[in-house]
């Protein structure tokens, strides 16, 4: 995709832009990202089949209506569903290992065709590999933010918890709902535009770790930068929101549609074949706006509309 016109865009410029990076780019973001999360759920039908099988236990209970015996046998054969902990927590973490190197691989490819160059889909995954450390340091490093922000908002939860309990000793029923709805809502509000940045903070550390600086703590200081910036603040928050109602919201209803056609069909595989198949779609097109919105804040910050009218830098 030749990148003619590097201009700071709108929001909805962002997501339409994005958007259409997805679908010119369709193959190769499909290959980059099959190529790790195929994997990924074929293991994960071997050391977590109950996520699916309980599904078709429950498809099975439902078909028992009106057969109390065939409904006991269903409802106890689901029940006595039980994975081995230690193997899915091994896979998790093997799983999130995975997922870091995919993200470089996939950042490094849809930049690439971004900025109007092109890399295949081994050399994208040769960046992937160079940044692979990289990366996982810098979602340590997020990982230990989000937990740092955390302890605000868990005083900020006290504080409405002990309000709400302190209006309701004192028989103040009015004043109970109005500081129950007041500080819920301003919970969940500070919530939101707190994690919503810092989430959005880590995709811009993890776009300039491929694109920009093979030094992690580097790279999360200049998304930092970039998130606080002025005029940034906000775009962040917004940007992160986006990215979070379409990589989690929008797989509520994928896992749904899931879970119905294994409890219809009583086929586990399935399930792991439209949750694989949905996650290719959700990762490729919440990469496409990382990019996007990585290289506009870039256009905003620094320019670099006038930079990218020379030839782009390779990714180093």
């Amino acid at each position: 995709m030749q990148n003619t016109e590097l201009r700071p865009y709108g929001a909805g410029e962002l997501l339409d832009r994005a958007i259409t990076l997805f679908v010119r780019q369709f193959v190769p973001i499909v290959i980059v990202l099959s190529l790790a999360i195929v994997p990924l759920v074929a293991l994960q039908a071997i050391v977590s089949p109950e996520s699916a099988r309980v599904f078709s236990d429950l498809g099975r209970v439902f078909a028992a209506a009106g057969n109390p015996a065939a409904q006991r046998e269903a409802a106890n054969a689901m029940s006595m569903r039980s994975g081995n902990s230690e193997m899915v927590v091994a896979f998790l973490f093997f799983g999130v290992l995975v997922r870091l190197l995919m993200w470089s691989a996939i950042v490094a490819l849809i930049a690439s065709a971004y900025t109007g160059t092109r890399t295949t889909i081994a050399e994208a995954y040769r960046i992937g590999v160079r940044r692979w450390i990289p990366q996982i340091v810098v979602a340590f490093a997020f990982a230990v933010v989000a937990g740092v922000v955390s302890i605000p908002l868990i005083i900020l939860y006290l504080v409405v918890i002990l309000a709400v309990a302190a209006t309701a000793a004192l028989k103040l029923f009015a004043a109970t709902v109005g500081v129950a709805i007041v500080g819920g809502v301003g919970f969940l509000a500070a919530l939101t535009i707190v994690f919503s940045w810092v989430f959005m903070a880590y995709e811009l550390a993890s776009f300039t770790v491929v694109t920009e600086t093979g030094n992690p703590i580097e790279a999360v200081g200049t998304a930092v930068r970039r998130g606080l910036a002025r005029g940034m603040r906000w775009r962040t928050v917004i940007g992160g929101l986006v990215i979070f109602l379409v990589s989690q919201v929008g797989a509520l209803p994928l896992v749904a549609i899931a879970a119905i056609a294994t409890a219809a069909t009583h086929a586990d595989v399935l399930y792991f074949a439209i949750v694989g198949a949905g996650s290719v779609l959700l990762e490729g097109l919440v990469a496409a706006f990382v990019v996007v919105y990585a290289v506009d804040v870039r256009v905003r910050r620094e320019g670099w509309d006038i930079i990218a009218a020379e030839p782009p830098p390779a990714i180093a």
